[in-house]
């Protein structure tokens, strides 16, 4: 799966559920506020019965409104009230916000409950008649507190936004945390597929050069004893050009086989062995092999450390690095430097050389890339191919005019 279809595959339904969640939550407290003002009605209903029939009982026994609404003007949750005549006149009221009793005449009926905004919050209001003794028509209005239905409202749309935002977080991680493992999952099999083809190029390419070789050599063997025998049949004044023309076959012959061998898979045979001993048998050999005697190798070591590898092979790999550096320096000094951590062993082999193109960094390592006139651009290939055939990995570091570091990283120090 792509990264565009799995974003649209994950995170299109995060989002819907989240549209959901949010639609829900608005449609429950909607439900909830509806469900709480039904309750609050049916209360007020409940107390404006009780109270008219109280009421009734008072003016019955001829007491001043005055005196009935004293007994009740502290009643909890009662905002105001108001006793008014069958004219819908004020007898008398009370409010624990006193001078405040929002009553328009003009916009209620005979019985209407409405809620309005106040400075206490919302107010839940109730307008009914009732009868008093002698058959005279009263009205009775209340004024009921919501202020514990907000604080539920405001309590649980806080809650709706931390659990919206904790979900939100959560998932985004879980979503990222998705996509993190499937790009590493894509990258990984997107590397095993050029691992793959590259192994069957290599084998097609190895199957072709083998046959060639074999082709090739068979001829150049015969042409190699042909000019053995020139050589012994030969005027001495033609001697020298027929032991250089022997000496081309040969090199036509080391040719194929660094071809056939470069393509060959590596095998490893393991030992322990100090890595200061591989590294002053590489360099005593290119003492010998190089003439450029400006050119010091030195070796610097934290402490002794232990390779568990195919020596043969770490030698080659050595052998052609230090080989290029050589070739890259005019003089100056190549130094070696190993260090251990845990257990991998990390050498870094440093010239001051002419150093290598930007461009041509990403190719070095390729097989039959090379820069130099008599090059075949097998060494490095080499040399990477047994650096990864031991688990390890290879690095290069280089700027035209100041030389260049290549660094290993071996496992099992």
């Amino acid at each position: 799966m792509r990264s565009k279809n799995f974003l649209l595959f994950f995170s299109l339904p995060f989002i819907g559920l989240i549209v959901i969640f949010f639609v829900l939550s608005s449609l429950n407290r909607t439900y909830i506020k509806n469900k709480t003002e039904e309750l609050v009605k049916e209360q007020l209903q409940a107390t404006a019965e009780i109270l008219k029939v109280n009421i009734s009982y008072f003016l019955r026994d001829n007491y001043s409104a005055d005196e009935i609404f004293e007994s009740y003007s502290r009643k909890e949750n009662i905002y105001y009230m108001a006793l008014l005549n069958e004219k819908k006149e004020i007898l008398s009221w009370s409010s624990q916000f006193e001078g405040y009793l929002p009553l328009s005449l003009q916009s209620i009926k005979d019985e209407e409950s409405w809620i309005i905004d106040s400075p206490a919050g919302k107010i839940f209001n109730y307008f009914s008649p009732f009868s008093a003794p002698e058959g005279k028509a009263y009205f009775l209005y209340l004024g009921y507190s919501l202020k514990s239905l907000e604080e539920m409202i405001v309590y649980s749309r806080r809650n709706f936004f931390f659990i919206f935002g904790l979900i939100s977080v959560i998932g985004i991680i879980f979503f990222l945390g998705l996509y993190q493992l499937q790009r590493h999952y894509l990258e990984k099999k997107r590397e095993a597929e050029e691992e793959k083809k590259e192994k069957e190029r290599y084998r097609e390419i190895s199957a072709f050069t083998s046959g060639v070789a074999h082709e090739i050599k068979n001829p150049l063997n015969s042409l190699s004893l042909i000019f053995e025998l020139l050589k012994k049949k030969a005027p001495p004044y033609i001697q020298q050009e027929v032991g250089e023309g022997k000496e081309e076959i040969q090199k036509i012959s080391r040719i194929i086989d660094q071809f056939t061998s470069s393509l060959r898979p590596l095998k490893l045979s393991k030992e322990t062995f100090l890595l200061e001993e591989v590294v002053s048998s590489v360099r005593e050999a290119l003492v010998k092999e190089s003439d450029k005697a400006e050119v010091e190798i030195r070796y610097l070591e934290s402490s002794a450390i232990g390779l568990k590898a195919d020596k043969g092979l770490m030698s080659q790999a050595l052998h052609n690095l230090l080989s290029n550096s050589i070739e890259a320096s005019s003089g100056g000094v190549i130094s070696i430097k190993a260090q251990q951590k845990k257990k991998t062993a990390i050498i870094k082999i440093e010239d001051s050389g002419r150093g290598i193109a930007e461009e041509d960094k990403q190719h070095i390592f390729e097989p039959f890339f090379s820069r130099k006139k008599k090059g075949l651009g097998i060494g490095l290939y080499l040399t990477k191919k047994i650096v990864e055939a031991h688990e390890g990995k290879i690095e290069v570091q280089s700027k035209i005019g100041q030389g260049t570091t290549f660094l290993i990283q071996i496992p099992g120090g």
